[in-house]
This record gives C-alpha cells, sequence and structure tokens, in this order.
C-alpha cells in the first residue's frame, strides 16, 4: 500500500475506486464502506484507495478536545494496510484545506488530482467549507466531473446504527467487550508510561 500525503496520486493509481471518510477507529461500518470499494475496484480491475484526513476535522476545530479518537494515525494505518488497498491518501487537515469550499474540494481533490471514476462515501458524509457539501453536492458534480459517487448503506446491529459516536459512547462508559465487537477486533491504547 502506498502512502501519499497529498492527493498527488501516481498515474497507475488515478482514474481508480476511493472509499473517503475519517474512518476513525475502523468499525464493522467503515469495513463495511471500504469492502463495497474493494469489489467494485476488482468487479473492474481498478486501483483502489482509502482518503482521509489528519488531524480529525473536529479535534482541528476544537483543538481542546482529547478523548474523541478511538485509534492514532499509526494505528489507522496499520489497520488499514490490513484490507490489501494499492494506496492510502492522507490530507493534511489545515487551515487553508478547511476553507475549501464543497465544489472546491470537488474540482481540485476529486477531480484534477485523484481522477477517481468511483467515489464510496457513508449517507453522513459532510465536507468543505463550514460543512456545506453532502452527498447531494456529490451527485451534482458527477456529470461535469465524470465520478460516480455510490453512499452506502449503514451498517447495523441490533437495529442500531454502527458509528464511531456509539463506539466512543461505549469506551467512555467501559463496554470494551462491546466495543472490540463493533470494531472486529480488540481496542488498545498506545502511549508512552511515564513512571512517577
Amino acid at each position: 500500500m502506498k502512502i501519499y500525503n497529498n492527493a498527488n496520486l501516481d498515474k497507475k493509481h488515478s482514474h481508480g475506486v476511493i472509499a473517503i471518510g475519517n474512518f476513525d477507529g475502523l468499525h464493522l461500518g467503515h469495513q463495511k464502506v471500504i469492502n463495497e470499494a474493494k469489489q467494485k475496484a476488482k468487479k473492474n480491475k481498478l486501483p483502489i484507495g482509502v482518503m482521509t484526513f489528519e488531524p480529525v476535522p473536529l479535534m482541528f476545530f476544537k483543538k481542546k478536545t482529547e478523548d474523541h479518537r478511538i485509534n492514532s494515525q499509526e494505528q489507522k494505518k496499520e489497520q488499514l494496510k490490513k484490507f490489501n488497498l494499492d494506496f492510502l491518501i492522507i490530507i493534511r487537515f489545515n487551515k487553508s484545506f478547511s476553507t475549501l469550499t464543497a465544489e472546491e474540494f470537488i474540482t481540485k481533490i476529486i477531480h484534477k488530482k485523484t481522477k477517481c471514476r468511483y467515489l464510496y462515501v457513508s449517507r453522513n458524509f459532510k465536507f468543505g467549507f463550514k460543512r456545506q457539501g453532502n452527498i447531494k453536492t456529490l451527485k451534482k458534480f458527477e456529470g461535469k466531473f465524470k465520478y460516480k459517487s455510490i453512499i452506502t448503506k449503514p451498517y447495523q446491529k441490533n437495529k442500531k446504527t454502527i458509528s464511531s459516536t456509539l463506539i466512543r459512547k461505549k469506551i467512555r462508559s467501559g463496554k470494551i467487550d462491546l466495543v472490540n465487537k463493533l470494531l472486529n477486533r480488540k481496542w488498545c491504547i498506545r502511549g508512552k508510561v511515564i513512571k512517577g
């Protein structure tokens, strides 16, 4: 898996299939989005990749938020490697990126840089300045920029939608056995232990 710290893809990775999202925790819902994108890529013999953002946008805007992440960036990379992707795009979420309008994101990143043919997102995907863009915005520009956006249905377990918000809630309440089931692996924290 090639890791890009911007969306300037090599020729062999452009015109492919990309799943976009924060993918914090890579829970069963995220796994569903990526696996559906992988199936599309395999069927059409196209390169498959994921686009994600660092830091997580909410933590960029609310700098004092400390317990928002389910995974560190390194853990996220490790888990994504297990999906046998061709590439991973990590967009630096900074001040200049945060001011891009939804249309600019589609024009400058999706169209000009990735040139992707299929775009996989979850139903609640929001993007662009002040989160003005959504799945309707993506659909609106499909014809102009020759991509197709595919909205994946949420993954449900016991009639509950699996989301990062739900998992953070369960972590805070100490229900780690349930968290492990929703992540489909054991949740863990990494950090330095300081004596004294």
